[in-house]
């Protein structure tokens, strides 16, 4: 059975036996997973990973606004954030050989605020866990869940010249850090895509992001989501963001939107540089099947 270190809370040493099976690339995604149907639907599936839309909104037939499951610019759903953990939390306790994860993906810092208190109903501390393929191997209990959490936002401007607000990144990191539990994705606003078709991260895009890191005195797992076309041309800038968050067990989390531009080539090159065991791949068939990686590594 592959062992993929998926999750740590902290940084771990592991041998380099250890380094060369883990594959976070075979992680599956399901995305905007922001409604009763489809979360049942995904829970039934063989997908790993449970990215999912929180606002502030309305459940439907209710004034009440509380953090619900939508994008913008929907404000109103049929699942609550409290539901949508809840019924993950259940899942999981009830499939353990096949435990699933959630990706709460925050659009503003009002809508994170306000979950605070749901979020730490299930980001207590645990150790770290083997995964192979979605098999997170937990001893679960409802008393204290222990599924793959992770927090994110796009807290800092990116490229190119992206005019979209990001989530506070002060307050979310300031916040995100109370759920040592939890893993924390943070990343760039981008504007990139359609007749857009050239860019990077820049030095002090990424700068920026260190410095954030470290003036809050962040100490859990932190995963950097990076869009495909843009990182494939910011190898060595991702390169030092990595190396200098490797205390953190820091990965990198390489997305793209349909029909973006991409250089495959240099975005392979860049994934075997930083390693399979640093990187989860969250990209549409087509592209993925371009990439040609490796596969993971059994045990002898």
């Amino acid at each position: 059975m592959l062992r993929l270190l998926v999750l740590a809370v902290a940084a771990t040493v592991v041998s380099s036996e250890e380094e060369n099976m883990r594959n976070l690339t075979t992680v599956t995604w399901a995305h905007a997973v922001n409604n009763k149907t489809y979360l049942e639907a995904v829970l039934a599936s063989n997908i790993c990973m449970l990215e999912a839309d929180i606002v502030l909104g309305t459940i439907s037939g209710k004034d009440e606004v509380i953090p619900v499951m939508a994008h913008p610019p929907a404000t109103s759903s049929d699942l609550s954030l409290a539901n949508f953990l809840s019924t993950v939390a259940q899942y999981n306790y009830e499939n353990t050989d096949k435990q699933k994860g959630v990706k709460l993906d925050f659009k503003s810092i009002e809508a994170f605020e306000s979950s605070q208190d749901v979020i730490a109903r299930y980001s207590k501390p645990q150790s770290s866990c083997d995964h192979g393929q979605c098999n997170l191997r937990r001893n679960i209990t409802q008393s204290q869940p222990n599924f793959p959490i992770w927090l994110n936002a796009d807290i800092l401007p990116g490229p190119v010249d992206s005019q979209v607000k990001p989530v506070d990144p002060a307050k979310f990191l300031e916040l995100g850090s109370k759920h040592p539990r939890a893993v924390l994705s943070v990343g760039w606003t981008t504007n990139y895509g359609g007749n857009l078709t050239e860019g990077e991260y820049s030095g002090e895009q990424i700068g920026t992001m260190l410095r954030m890191i470290n003036e809050h005195h962040i100490n859990q797992t932190v995963t950097f989501p990076v869009r495909a076309g843009l990182a494939a041309n910011s190898q060595p800038v991702i390169l030092d963001l990595l190396r200098e968050t490797s205390s953190l067990n820091s990965s990198m989390t390489v997305w793209s939107s349909e029909g973006d531009h991409v250089e495959v080539d240099r975005l392979r090159a860049l994934i075997l540089t930083v390693g399979l065991e640093r990187t989860y791949l969250d990209v549409p068939q087509e592209l993925a099947a371009k990439l040609h990686l490796p596969p993971a590594k059994a045990k002898n």
